[in-house]
């Protein structure tokens, strides 16, 4: 996510002309309804590629060292592996505020907000009192929130949006589509704004 503010900002910086909506669409790495583990995660990725845990434990050191480069921060000793299909209703519901004009950037801010909780402090993606808290510190409609998760109004959204992850053949994140372009994996500023401009140019726009 850095690496997308940072081509945001270089964007901006090239021309004040260039605008840019970004929407997240809804991708569960592992779907399976579970409860909250604090399992160690590197064991728990040994099992799952099948590797040792100290090759799993080498896997986590240079996803940290590489979340550290973007400025960002990691400690997997923290995470709390859960089922994340409410929290990816909550950033559907973040989304649709901003659809209606209620709210500025509120996706955007919240997937933010969600992800670095979860990598960096142990925040539970499976407790919605913990999420809501972090839409309350984000300065948007808790009570919004709330009755967003407790109606699900946003369920079909995020099976919608799986569906056709899906049928694109899309198996992990990140995953950038930008016009008829589509990155695969954490991609550098400089590749998301040649694509940006890509796109530009085949609508015939310059920035």
């Amino acid at each position: 996510m850095a690496n997308l503010d940072a081509a945001i900002v270089q964007l901006a910086d090239e021309s004040d002309s260039v605008e840019l909506q970004i929407r997240w669409r809804s991708f569960e790495l592992d779907p399976r309804p579970r409860e909250p583990s604090t399992e160690n995660y590197a064991e728990r990725l040994a099992a799952k590629y099948q590797r040792s845990v100290e090759q799993a434990q080498e896997m986590l050191d240079t996803m940290t060292q590489a979340i550290a480069d973007v400025g960002g921060r990691a400690d997997f000793s923290k995470v709390i592996a859960a089922n994340t299909f409410r929290a990816h209703q909550l950033i559907q519901w973040a989304g649709d505020t901003d659809q209606r004009g209620d709210t500025s950037d509120a996706q955007h801010r919240l997937a933010g907000a969600l992800k670095r909780g979860y990598l960096g402090d142990g925040l539970n993606l499976g407790e919605d009192a913990e999420m809501l808290n972090v839409v309350a510190e984000l300065g948007l409609d808790q009570d919004a929130a709330k009755e967003a998760l407790s109606s699900e109004r946003f369920a079909n959204t995020v099976r919608g949006d799986e569906q056709e992850a899906e049928q694109l053949g899309i198996r992990g994140v990140p995953f950038f589509v930008m016009g008829g372009y589509g990155l695969s994996g954490a991609q550098p500023p400089s590749a998301l704004v040649e694509v940006v401009h890509k796109v530009q140019s085949d609508q015939g726009e310059t920035l």
